[in-house]
């Protein structure tokens, strides 16, 4: 189908891919027409924006999720537990609740269905409007990246978007109209095609252009900013300094005008000419004002080591709007002025995102801070709003000692009375929220990570069944373990209902942010936010939800280290050069070195053969299984689930979980594990993080795999001298 026009310009994504890697905030998309996009900042979506506005003017209002959603036709997520996480962990000190990732199909002229999505059906019923919802609050924005574009034609131009946008314009192209441009088309390249008369009536210009090419590279910085190769700077950088201009540190983005080999007030009007003789290279850049004007101008500048190029960083962030840059100079670390990095649309060091899940906890269960959840709820109640909004609003200089003063405990419960939600909170209770309100337990000594996810272990661990059949997001109960499970596992658990949470935290560029161990606690890097406001004033964040099924394992500890004592040396020995190891695995060897180097490949290896031996008993492929890793050195399990849109997401992981079935499934995945087509190098593999694993014995797809296929060895399990079930066999 050919795109001609603003209104098929959309690019189908999957919902759960807005979030990631592959189509997160800043990041570059490869689209149908052949180019590529970049998706703004969450604070331009049309969705964020509506939730964001209604709360403001509601500042005092306690949401209903499901009243909020029909009547502004944006869906809303629940997940109280993960909200006080964001605020705690990233700042956001404000956040009131999490809005879905739109999902719409696109029809076959490659526009948005919005008529027949659920949202928009409920969004009428619920408000009685007769038109549908705007197409706006189902798509997210996204800018045309990078900004350089050259023609077809024999002249080869490589120009700005914007001065192609402007000859379109100034032609009259199709009446001038901007939406005719898109894809970005070619003023002077008329195609024999028409647009229809209906389409743009009374017009001199009804042909639809050919495209324009995209120039594919980019310059990327560790801190996570991206820019365009400005191409006329690098030109003339190029004719007057020589080589100086791919020394590191030279200042192309504030590269002086007037040192420009053209004359005064003109820019080099450039060609994008390839070298069709050397199939590696990347051509020439020519400009066409020499032959008349520019004498003393060579006229044509090689890209030849142009990989090389390492100028300062301007702090550019095109997702947040064309031309925004940071305050302050980009630095590094060490405080000097970052350089940028070369680099092909296509490559992976373009983009790294850093999204987060959290396994859906109801409200019943308590929260980390020892405060029940409907507590800690009418906790961030009383911080963000009593408080944080409204006291603050007439009092600036207030503080949290002077507000619980010039209120009394019943003015509180009255206030708190005036929600449903809360009408059984006690006197005593109210003095609860009042002491964490004003004494709260500081988080500087945990891990505030491992401490999230121990709560979910502890959920599933502490529990036989669901405390309550009513709440549809978490259903689990434990199994009858057989005999022969029972020394190796604590509990095995089959969990008919789970939901997830995910959302993305960070991004960066050029290489994965690692972890750093600091004064023994596990410090995670922060870079590009997907939001452009102050982490303080977010009120709504992007989120996406799952619901699937899963099999929780929880090891046994006493017997871990009943197998710790008995092979300690022998363990010791195996992986103890594992602490000289390359920095590229330095977030997962301090993960490792706290909860102890022989527990993590014993669980991580039994995560992946379990989830490979589903794939032979019952069908599962292992793309569409995902492991949830409770490591540390007071929890070791795993839950495997899978979720909506991957396959076998209605009761058959659950099914597998049949004390009958399991021990089978067991004893099946170690069996196998004893031999690898690889054998014998697989087996006495040494190639850390891994040891004794391969694609076809350990190894899974690395979307199902939380530790990107890293720190496996099956010895650990099936070792005749020292594996933790080689009795079992």
């Amino acid at each position: 189908m050919e795109i001609r026009k603003e209104k098929q310009y959309n690019q189908g994504v999957g919902k759960y891919k807005v979030l990631s890697s592959n189509a997160g905030v800043g990041s570059i998309v490869a689209t149908k027409w052949g180019g590529f996009i970049m998706p703004m900042s969450s604070s331009n979506w049309a969705s964020v924006k509506n939730i964001t506005k209604y709360i403001e003017n509601h500042p005092d209002e306690v949401l209903d999720l499901s009243k909020v959603s029909a009547e502004r036709g944006v869906e809303l997520l629940e997940d109280n537990r993960f909200m006080n996480f964001l605020r705690k962990t990233e700042g956001l000190t404000k956040l009131r609740c999490f809005v879905a990732v739109p999902h719409v199909s696109l029809d076959q002229y490659n526009q948005s269905n919005v008529r027949d999505l659920p949202l928009n059906k409920k969004y009428r019923d619920n408000t009685g409007a007769e038109q549908d919802l705007d197409e706006s609050l189902v798509t997210i924005p996204a800018i045309p990246f990078p900004r350089w574009f050259f023609t077809n034609r024999k002249s080869r131009e490589l120009k700005t978007y914007e001065e192609w946008l402007l000859i379109w314009r100034r032609k009259n192209c199709n009446n001038g109209d901007e939406k005719f441009f898109a894809p970005p088309r070619d003023p002077e390249l008329r195609t024999k095609r028409k647009l229809p008369d209906f389409e743009i009536p009374h017009a001199k210009d009804r042909s639809v252009h050919g495209l324009l090419e995209q120039v594919s590279m980019v310059l990327i910085c560790p801190n996570g900013h991206i820019s365009d190769i400005p191409w006329d700077k690098f030109f003339c950088a190029s004719v007057n300094l020589k080589e100086k201009v791919r020394e590191e540190g030279f200042d192309l983005f504030g590269y002086d005008a007037s040192m420009w080999p053209c004359p005064e007030n003109m820019k080099p009007d450039l060609q994008w000419m390839e070298n069709r003789s050397h199939a590696e290279s990347f051509g020439r850049l020519q400009c066409r004002n020499r032959a008349e004007k520019c004498t003393s101008c060579p006229g044509s500048v090689s890209l030849e080591g142009i990989m090389n190029l390492q100028p300062l960083c301007p702090g550019e962030r095109p997702w947040e709007g064309i031309g925004v840059r940071d305050h302050i100079a980009c630095k590094t670390e060490s405080g000097s002025r970052s350089t940028m990095k070369w680099a092909l649309v296509t490559s992976n060091s373009v983009y790294y995102a850093e999204s987060f899940s959290s396994l859906y906890i109801p409200d019943i269960y308590n929260t980390g801070n020892g405060l029940p959840a409907k507590l800690q709820q009418l906790l961030n109640l009383m911080t963000d709003t009593w408080f944080g909004t409204t006291y603050l609003r007439r009092h600036p200089d207030a503080t949290k000692e002077e507000y619980i003063n010039s209120r009394s405990i019943d003015d509180l419960l009255d206030k708190a009375w005036e929600n449903k939600e809360y009408e059984d909170v006690t006197d005593d209770d109210m003095k609860l929220v009042i002491e964490e309100f004003l004494h709260p337990k500081a988080n500087d000594d945990i891990d505030v990570r491992e401490d999230y996810r121990y709560q979910e272990f502890s959920v599933f661990n502490d529990n036989e069944k669901s405390i309550t059949e009513s709440d549809k997001s978490l259903c689990f109960a434990d199994i009858v373990m057989p005999d022969s499970l029972k020394p190796y596992f604590h509990k095995i658990q089959q969990v008919e209902t789970l939901g997830v949470t995910t959302t993305q935290i960070n991004f960066s560029r050029v290489t994965m942010p690692q972890p750093r161990m600091v004064d023994g606690k596990i410090e995670y890097p922060n870079r590009m936010k997907i939001f452009k406001e102050n982490p303080e004033d977010v009120l709504a964040m992007p989120a996406n939800q799952t619901f699937g099924e899963g099999l929780f394992f929880s090891f046994n500890e006493k017997k871990i280290k009943k197998w710790q004592e008995a092979y300690g040396k022998t363990l010791k020995n195996r992986y103890t050069d594992d602490a000289n190891h390359e920095q590229l695995y330095d977030g997962l060897y301090q993960k490792m070195e706290l909860g102890g180097y022989d527990r993590f490949y014993l669980l991580h290896t039994f995560s992946h053969l379990l989830m490979k031996e589903l794939e032979f008993s019952c069908g599962y492929p292992t793309a569409s299984l995902k492991e949830r890793l409770y490591f540390s050195d007071r929890m070791c399990g795993v839950l495997i689930y899978t979720a909506d849109g991957a396959e076998g997401s209605m009761g058959g992981l659950v099914w597998q979980g049949q004390p009958q079935l399991i021990e089978k499934i067991i004893v099946s995945a170690l069996n196998r594990a004893l031999n690898c087509s690889s054998d014998p190098i697989c087996w006495e593999g040494d190639e850390k993080p891994n040891y004794a694993a391969c694609f076809s014995c350990a190894m899974v797809s690395e979307t199902s795999c939380e530790e990107r296929n890293l720190g496996l060895d099956r010895r650990a399990l099936v070792d005749g001298e020292f594996g933790y079930f080689k009795d079992l066999l």
